[in-house]
């Protein structure tokens, strides 16, 4: 039973002594799904016995014993421990506990095990055998034929199948064979254990604010290791769990509150090899961004996570290193609700992939705004605050434009590229108009002496038109990109009955801002780039610094998981600037530009093939079915041994196999000449 072992490996935990504690879904905490999958396969492999009767004992073997029976439509009787004082005429036997270390007494009343039932006994553990022949002599003194004996588990190096099978019983099943405990690691026999993939069980985690399994350990946090895989810095995650010992992990893993089964925090930190980059080389981060000392490259963009004071305080003590302050403009705004709608897989919640809003700008009046800058930047005077504005006129743009700049700011964004403006002249259909941005980026430089940021739409074919008309207004850098224009369809998302275009962030688009930022980089004239668009690792935010970004602005990712990630996104930059050797964070902008190049440039006289690894290889045979839907039919797969295997004269080396592997068990090998 596939279940049954992956909730053993999963949720089982062991105890000196050969002891295994399944207390989280068998005998005490019940999976009555687990418990049903149970009783069909125990019902399959009893169905020729024929019972008449289905025997078990208080208190674990009750669940799957009353389960069975329902589905074999069949009386469930249990012996008790303690005989009640209302039972007068019953059977008795004498059983030694091997995990309690005692002997008790079996009773059943003779009125419930009578000459003439077969009975069939269902136990949750099958280990010495004591139970099993407790059963057997209350059957005998009752006169009745025991068909069976079925185990949910049976720990084998103990034995108890041998003495079952001397004392005579002939038809025993156990649905998961425990080989060995030893040293506290379960071995089943069968099962082939394959080590946990950390990435895959982070990504389970909830991240709970105020964790559980950090205040049950005690020695480390375990909370903050976790969240550091889950944002790609598995070997830096040991620090924080470096002192735990295998007990402060397993209390922290019983104290997990995950709806489903708990994280394997034992098993993801035993799976971490020891970091060979010394963080005491780490570098800084620090950077200049239109001529603004930046204390690293991190900002909010203008959004929803930074709207108030509180909130770009709060994100300023994390460590952001700056604000691009949500739009400001002259006109009122009003939201609506719900503005917010997200593109999970299906039937799971929380971690989307996709996010649309329908949000505009501040709804803050804008002396407020202003005012909340000014404090912001008297408060923190070494971390970068900018305006975001977006006018209707040129009238608005420099009078907002010179607010900015007499609050202190240190520098404007001019946004462009709002998609769902619902005021005539104003965001992403200016950004649309070369002519338009052109106009307001000129009339904003000649007003004020504070660097100007164009904001643009991603909304358009030709992204570099719009931008060029920009740099040739004089704008000191260009940001990109604002969210795409979108259309959803959850119900639970209209605005009273009615539906519109917005706003698509997330990881989703982060495809799309990068070769947007590509085709702003390779502009005649390179402008200095903020990049925006679906970043939430510190690798995002590599590729779009690799791309020529100076900094870059994170939004759906504070949304989604806060501003924590923040420690993440630092702690991951740094460590991969010291194991290549760099010290400054300036020798990274641009270093990816020279790889692309036209398509009719590309090599296209060599080849990669697939490389297949037997020991990862699952035998599901996707690479088979995509390959031959979808492919070249260059896989044949054996369903015998369930393995692929490659025919090399008919791969041309696309792929498509090695991305469809669930198991990660397709490699590449050298590049090599085409036949």
């Amino acid at each position: 039973m596939k279940s049954l072992i992956n909730r053993i490996l999963q949720d089982g935990h062991c105890l000196d002594g050969g002891i295994l504690k399944v207390d989280r879904f068998i005998n005490h905490q019940m999976d009555p799904y687990l418990m049903k999958q149970v009783a069909v396969e125990l019902m399959n492999r009893f169905a020729q016995a024929r019972p008449t009767k289905i025997l078990t004992v208080e208190a674990s073997g009750i669940a799957p014993a009353v389960m069975l029976g329902y589905m074999m439509e069949l009386p469930v009787v249990f012996a008790k421990k303690k005989k009640p004082s209302t039972m007068s005429d019953f059977l008795a036997t004498t059983v030694r506990s091997f995990t309690k270390q005692n002997e008790y007494t079996l009773i059943i009343s003779r009125e419930y095990l009578t000459a003439g039932d077969r009975v069939l006994f269902i136990d949750d553990f099958l280990a010495f055998g004591n139970t099993g022949l407790g059963i057997m002599d209350l059957c005998r003194q009752a006169g009745a034929e025991i068909v069976g004996m079925g185990f949910i588990i049976e720990k084998e190096f103990q034995g108890g199948r041998k003495v079952l099978t001397e004392a005579g019983m002939k038809h025993i099943e156990s649905l998961a064979i425990i080989e060995s405990l030893e040293n506290n690691q379960i071995k089943l026999k069968g099962v082939k254990i394959r080590k946990v993939n950390i990435y895959e069980e982070a990504s389970r985690c909830l991240l709970c604010q105020d964790a559980p399994c950090t205040k049950a350990c005690k020695t480390g946090d375990p909370a903050r290791a976790i969240r550091a895989i889950r944002f790609d810095n598995h070997k830096p995650a040991l620090r924080w769990v470096k002192d735990c010992s295998d007990g402060d992990l397993e209390r922290a893993e019983q104290a997990c509150i995950h709806y489903n089964w708990p994280i394997r925090i034992k098993e993801i930190v035993h799976a971490i090899h020891k970091d060979e980059v010394d963080e005491s080389q780490y570098p800084s981060l620090d950077i200049n961004f239109c001529g603004i000392h930046c204390e690293n490259p991190f900002f909010l963009a203008s959004s929803a996570v930074c709207t108030n004071y509180e909130m770009v305080a709060h994100a300023f003590d994390a460590g952001w290193a700056g604000v691009f302050y949500k739009t400001i403009c002259l006109q009122e705004i009003k939201e609506v609700s719900p503005r917010f709608d997200a593109m999970h897989n299906n039937a799971t919640h929380g971690d989307f992939y996709g996010f649309r809003n329908m949000e505009q700008l501040s709804e803050n009046p804008v002396e407020m705004d202003f005012d909340i800058l000014r404090r912001l930047k008297q408060d923190y005077p070494t971390k970068v605050v900018v305006a975001s504005i977006m006018g209707q006129t040129e009238e608005d743009w420099i009078t907002l434009a010179k607010m900015a700049e007499e609050a202190g700011c240190d520098a404007v964004e001019l946004n462009f590229s709002c998609p769902q403006m619902k005021h005539e002249g104003m965001g992403s259909d200016v950004g649309q108009s070369p002519e338009l941005v052109k106009t307001f980026t000129s009339c904003v430089k000649s007003a004020v002496k504070i660097p100007v940021i164009s904001k643009m739409t991603p909304n358009i074919t030709h992204i570099a038109e719009p931008a060029e008309a920009c740099m040739q207004a004089g704008a000191d850098a260009i940001s990109a990109i604002n969210t795409i224009k979108s259309v959803t369809m959850d119900s639970d998302a209209e605005v009273a009955g009615q539906r519109t275009i917005s706003g698509y962030s997330g990881r989703a688009v982060r495809p799309i801002a990068l070769r947007h930022v590509l085709e702003l980089a390779q502009m005649p004239e390179k402008p200095v780039l903020s990049g925006i668009g679906g970043i939430e690792t510190w690798r995002d935010a590599l590729e779009f610094i690799q791309l020529g970004c100076s900094n870059v602005q994170v939004c759906t990712a504070v949304m989604q998981y806060g501003y924590r990630i923040i420690d993440d996104l630092v702690l991951g930059l740094q460590r991969y600037l010291a194991k290549r050797g760099l010290t400054s964070l300036e020798s990274l902008v641009g270093e990816s530009l020279p790889l692309f190049m036209k398509p009719d440039n590309l090599n296209r006289d060599t080849i990669i093939y697939p490389k297949f690894n037997k020991e990862l290889c699952v035998g599901c045979g996707r690479c088979e079915v995509s390959c031959s839907d979808g492919g070249h039919q260059a896989i044949v797969f054996d369903r015998t041994t369930r393995q692929p295997r490659l025919v090399g004269t008919k791969c041309v080396g696309c792929h498509l196999c090695r991305i469809v592997c669930p198991a990660g068990a397709i490699g590449m090998t050298k590049r090599i000449p085409k036949k």
